[in-house]
């Protein structure tokens, strides 16, 4: 049976303290090298044979690790430097050389700077941190914090869809995220600036929220240095009075309530996808936005106006949601309505496109012209004034606002009398 070869350099370790055995040649043939530190200096020997080698550098290494300075012939200062040495590192198992050499190593990479203080930095920082919690959880637990405190289905909606993204990102413990990485995936963000300072604020929270378990340092200044966008003011688009009577004359009998209770009550889309009937007929008159459907998480009603009663009471109904569906059909039904639309209209005339948010746009244009109270429209909207003025608002005519409330299906009037009459 064959031995292994022997691999070189051999380290023969003892205790702390290594010797190493290096191998050679020359013309007249093989050799073998000791080769250890003595007193500052490194010593090396050479022998004609392995075996010879391999006694001498077990019997330095044994020498070294009992610190007899004596057989290595270190004398005054440099033995009790080296004593001092070997009984500071004792604790740590790793041998003389390593520590000196990663000692200076640190103190290059610190440019000067005392590595005690680089110790203490990192220990202030990292230290404290007790369990190593991986993003992705750590995502989890805020939004499970944050719905056993009741907070509204839209925010945590927003929490998921914005953090969901950064746990993805992520793929990562939390005290190993880095200000550079967090810089890096804002910038990512295909978002214009609004959105990309929605995704900040939230980020802010679950920094925060991290802090308080435990898992980055209360210390940690990740997000400084890191400002908000400047926003610029987005077009507000909304639909005319006639392209809204397209909309409901070609859509489905399903969508249309929704369509109607959009474009005359100002629901957002997440609170619409949300509504169920109850919610339309426990205050009569009136919609009901309750606080966990809202996206403020406060409670409000809007009323209901001749139009939308009408289109309502024509409107079939589950006894469920006002949507019966899940979330992402309703945008489908909206293309294909939009498609009928074009294919009803002649060649000559424009597309018609839909237009984002433009239906709670409509809505608060046309109600602030025909009330031409901001603080009544702001109430209805969810809204203060202020946010109102800054991105609902467009400039419509009463004349427009009276088209646009008088849009009601074929009949509106005997629909409405047998409801009273009901």
């Amino acid at each position: 049976m064959k031995t292994k070869p022997e691999k070189f350099p051999l380290s023969i370790r003892r205790g702390s303290s290594t010797v190493k055995i290096y191998r050679d040649r020359k013309p007249s043939g093989e050799y073998f090298v000791l080769s250890f530190y003595m007193g500052g200096r490194r010593i090396r020997q050479n022998f004609a044979d392995l075996d010879t080698a391999r006694l001498e550098a077990e019997a330095k290494a044994a020498q070294l690790s009992r610190g007899d300075l004596d057989a290595l012939q270190i004398t005054g200062k440099d033995r009790l430097v080296y004593g001092r040495a070997l009984a500071a590192i004792a604790p740590l198992d790793v041998p003389l050389d390593t520590a000196a050499h990663e000692y200076a190593e640190a103190r290059k990479k610190l440019a000067g700077g005392s590595l005690a203080e680089a110790v203490s930095f990192y220990v202030k920082h990292h230290a404290h941190v007790l369990q190593r919690k991986p993003v992705a959880e750590a995502v989890e637990e805020m939004i499970a914090a944050k719905a056993a405190r009741g907070l509204s289905a839209a925010y945590l909606m927003d929490l998921r869809c914005r953090l969901g993204a950064f746990a993805r990102a992520f793929a990562c413990n939390v005290s190993d995220i880095t200000a550079d990485d967090l810089r890096a995936f804002l910038d990512s963000l295909p978002f214009v600036a609004r959105g990309i300072n929605n995704t900040l604020t939230t980020i802010r929270t679950f920094i925060a929220f991290a802090k308080d378990r435990g898992w980055l340092s209360r210390e940690s200044r990740l997000l400084d240095g890191i400002e908000k966008q400047k926003e610029k003011a987005a077009p507000v688009e909304i639909f005319t009075p006639a392209e809204m009577r397209e909309l409901l004359d070609h859509c489905s009998a399903e969508i249309r309530p929704a369509l109607a209770i959009a474009a005359f009550a100002g629901l957002r889309t997440a609170e619409l996808l949300r509504l169920t009937w109850a919610d339309v007929d426990r205050r009569p008159g009136f919609v009901e936005i309750s606080a966990d459907k809202a996206k403020t998480a406060a409670r409000r009603l809007v009323p209901i106006g001749d139009n939308l009663r009408a289109w309502l009471a024509l409107s079939p109904r589950t006894g469920g949601r006002v949507w019966p569906h899940d979330d992402q059909s309703i945008y489908r039904e909206l293309n294909r309505t939009v498609k009928r639309i074009n294919e009803s209209r002649k060649a000559n005339m424009e597309p018609f496109a839909w237009k984002d948010n433009a239906l709670r746009h409509s809505f608060v244009s046309y109600r602030l012209a025909d009330t031409q109270d901001v603080n009544r429209v702001a109430l209805e909207a969810g809204n203060s004034p202020q946010m109102i003025f800054k991105h609902y608002r467009e400039l419509v005519t009463p004349a427009d606002a009276k088209a646009w409330f008088a849009i009601a299906p074929d009949g509106a009037e005997n629909v409405i009398q047998m409801e009273d009459a009901a």
